[in-house]
């Protein structure tokens, strides 16, 4: 592709983008062709006003997938890849629970090396030990077993 339709293409689709809410459909490989295009013997100013667009695009593009995330849809099919992995990992980030304080419990007494009942290993622990147990199956296996009570 000629560089002059190349900008004029990524001009056309940031215009679109600017224009609607909706996240436009990409093909995959875009950004990739895009880059191919220009650094295929362009001067440093086109070079530079190229990148402009290109940058302008992306971060409207990410807004967009910024407000997918946050209203539970997924964007439209094909995205660049690029976008995809982002969106990816954005949404795994945001789905990640806050991890469990756990529970703290004093040892009541020596306790070997034990496997609970769901098969997590437990100790050795010495009496008085204060411990802090994250699965709650391995906190009632603690309580009912009387290997230590819940500390405050």
């Amino acid at each position: 592709m000629e560089i002059g339709k190349a900008i004029e293409l990524l001009y056309g689709k940031l215009s679109e983008e600017r224009r609607t809410g909706e996240l436009l459909v990409l093909p995959s490989n875009f950004y990739a062709t895009i880059q191919e295009n220009i650094n295929s013997g362009s001067t440093e100013e086109i070079k530079d006003n190229y990148n402009k667009l290109l940058n302008n695009l992306k971060t409207k593009r990410i807004q967009k997938l910024l407000i997918y995330l946050a209203y539970g849809r997924q964007p439209p099919k094909p995205i660049p890849l690029e976008e995809e992995a982002l969106f990816v990992d954005i949404k795994r980030l945001l789905e990640k629970k806050e991890p469990m304080q756990g529970v703290h419990i004093r040892i009541s007494a020596d306790v070997p090396e034990i496997i609970t009942s769901n098969g997590n290993k437990l100790g050795p622990y010495k009496k008085n030990e204060i411990i802090t147990v994250q699965d709650d199956a391995d906190i009632q296996f603690i309580l009912k077993n009387n290997i230590g009570e819940t500390t405050n």
